[in-house]
């Protein structure tokens, strides 16, 4: 994506915030503990950063409804364009297998990060390459004005 853009974008990233932390705390049994004021600080410096005028691209897996919750309420002023990444679980699964990463994480997320439904544009990562995908969202940019998921989000019941 920051290759293609025409503008400059600062790269947030979920595992970037959580590589933070001090090595005893990123085994299974002690992340748990430390991940929600890690995941909470990361959505508070994205809105500082868009609040200053920065472009911001988001990687992040919203399996919590708690952590949906808050980048909804602290993107509320800004232009958001809610991009659903998508992959079939075989497909996750066989590329999680290939990278350092926990086993069967792609299985425990998978019903959680899209139970919300609602994004302005949907990318299928195994369909397109990584730049077909980024050249999609990138069209989509161009309309941004348009974009309604995190209004819609914003006026679910609370319950949601």
């Amino acid at each position: 994506m920051q290759e293609i853009l025409d503008e400059p974008y600062l790269h947030f990233c979920i595992d970037a915030f959580l590589w933070m932390l001090p090595e005893q705390y990123l085994s299974p049994e002690a992340l748990p503990a430390a991940a929600p004021k890690v995941i909470s600080a990361m959505h508070h410096c994205i809105a500082a950063s868009a609040l200053v005028g920065n472009n911001i691209i988001v990687d992040h897996v919203l399996r919590e409804k708690q952590w949906l919750k808050e980048c909804v309420r602290l993107l509320a002023d800004f232009s958001v364009l809610f991009v659903g990444v998508r992959c079939p679980l075989e497909e996750l699964e066989r590329r999680e297998g290939k990278r350092n990463r926990s086993q069967g994480l792609a299985r425990y997320q998978f019903d959680l990060v899209h139970t919300h439904g609602i994004y302005d544009i949907e990318v299928d990562t195994s369909t397109y390459s990584p730049m077909d995908c980024a050249l999609q969202i990138k069209e989509a940019l161009r309309d941004i004005h348009l974009s309604k998921a995190l209004s819609t989000l914003r006026e679910l019941p609370k319950s949601s």
